[in-house]
């Protein structure tokens, strides 16, 4: 099949949904060979973040010399992003090839009624086949949605396990309390994995402090255990009979610590800080990424720890720290233009939402804030616009292109009905014109394209035509 036919077949099946279980994907791996054995995975769940920790992840082992493979959904700017090695995309025509492959054992399984595969299921397939046959070193896989069944969850075992930030999303599938969440974010962690976690909020913090204490085989966080030996990156090793040696301790809990972060120093274009007595500089913006960066620090530790048995170097601060300072995530408060100053941000769910809030009055104390917003019908848009337009300026709205999308007509004037200016546009491009415009005509403004990732691809598009 050519791309294009793929890209067609792909389409089709999309029209399938989320259908979460592990039965179609294992029967669909079994007839490819299983691809997803033989490669240590690095696996992440978690509600906000995921994208950001295994951008900083990836960076660093790039840049430590590593072959890695790196699985991410949703897609913002090209649909082969979605499969990279080394931060390059995958050809139109290994596309094509490798989804012929998989959608060849999908009519197989098809025809022997043994289920039928959804468009994730096929490309998550389509990942790990890929990254097989380019023999990568090290794979970074990013749950769809969820963790116990999300299609990502057929690993045996996996050496690293990632928790980013969890908070409420997708409640239909995953329950209805953070306490149910998390518990579906923690069916990712297998016997024998190390467990590393994001400072999480009350509720999912105790929850995962339990599971790991329960779970952990060979490190817990310092002082949970009252030993004074430590495993060289500031944590206890409980099992004493391992001698403290970190390299024989397969299992434990990296957990980012706040209390050892301090200097935080902040602006659009960098921010440093200080991180167990190492100082570090970020160039994402927002507050939330510098937790996102120490707990892709944890990672490294995490992996440090568990080196020697897959045959590899342990990665020293330096690498670590050149590898943080060249990461780059686009769509996450991304600064797309100067002059205006133009910011696209993917918040998309509550806690993003409360963020993008958070950073907006931080960084843009008494600016004119005029926003470009879509959101999704199946999201709380209510909350996110109860957050947004106290400090909103005017705004343009639009129906982005996903079958899920909120009628931007019936968005501006819930926008409206709070007390602010709202103009439906009819494409992002003439959303994206028109915000110029008026900026343009406003001292002291600030575009911000905000609501879902869905449209973060068009908006950059759309802005790069313009300037």
């Amino acid at each position: 099949m050519k791309f294009a036919q793929v890209m067609d077949y792909i389409e089709e099946r999309n029209k399938l949904g989320s259908v979460p279980g592990l039965d179609n994907i294992k029967g669909l791996l079994e007839r490819l060979g299983n691809p997803e054995k033989g490669i240590p995975a690095f696996h992440i769940a978690g509600t906000n973040g995921k994208g950001s920790i295994m951008a900083y992840v990836e960076s660093v082992l790039i840049e430590a010399g590593y072959k890695v493979g790196r699985y991410i959904s949703p897609t913002i700017i090209d649909y082969r992003e979605r499969w990279q090695i080394n931060k390059r995309y995958i050809s139109k025509k290994d596309c094509a090839e490798i989804l012929t492959e998989v959608i060849d054992a999908v009519g197989r399984m098809e025809e022997e009624g043994a289920g039928r595969p959804t468009s994730f299921e096929i490309e998550t397939a389509a990942a790990f086949l890929w990254f097989k046959k380019e023999m990568c070193d090290v794979i970074l896989i990013e749950c769809g949605m969820g963790g116990r069944l999300d299609a990502t969850n057929v690993f045996e075992t996996t050496p690293i396990d990632i928790l980013a930030s969890i908070s409420f999303d997708h409640m239909q599938f995953l329950g209805e309390t953070l306490e149910e969440i998390t518990r579906e974010k923690l069916g990712i962690v297998k016997k024998g994995d190390i467990l590393v976690s994001y400072p999480q909020s009350e509720i999912p913090e105790r929850i995962i402090d339990e599971f790991a204490g329960k779970n952990s085989d060979g490190m817990s966080r310092d002082g949970d255990n009252g030993s004074d030996q430590k495993d060289g990156h500031g944590y206890e090793c409980s099992d004493q009979e391992d001698g403290c040696d970190s390299k024989k301790s397969y299992g434990g809990y990296y957990k980012a610590d706040v209390p050892e972060l301090s200097d935080i120093k902040e602006s659009l274009d960098k921010t440093s800080f200080k991180y167990k007595g190492e100082k570090y500089t970020i160039h994402l913006a927002g507050g939330a990424q510098v937790l996102n960066a120490i707990t892709a620090i944890e990672t490294i530790y995490a992996f440090n720890s568990i080196s020697d048995k897959y045959g590899f170097e342990q990665i020293p601060h330096k690498t670590v720290k050149t590898g943080l300072r060249k990461t780059r995530w686009q769509g996450r408060f991304t600064v797309l233009n100067k002059e205006p100053l133009f910011i696209v941000d993917g918040a998309h769910n509550e806690d993003a939402w409360n963020k993008l809030s958070a950073d907006v009055r931080k960084y843009f104390t008494n600016r004119k804030l005029i926003y470009i917003i879509g959101v999704l019908g199946d999201k709380e848009y209510p909350k996110m616009l109860d957050m947004l337009t106290p400090d909103m300026y005017r705004a343009f709205t639009v129906t982005t292109s996903s079958p899920r999308a909120l009628d931007g007509n019936v968005l501006a004037g819930l926008i409206r009905e709070r007390g602010v200016g709202a103009v439906f546009a009819e494409s992002v491009e003439k959303a994206v014109e028109d915000a110029f415009g008026l900026a343009e005509e406003t001292t002291d403004s600030v575009i911000i394209a905000c609501g879902t990732l869905s449209f973060a691809g068009d908006v950059i598009r759309a802005v790069k035509s313009l300037i």
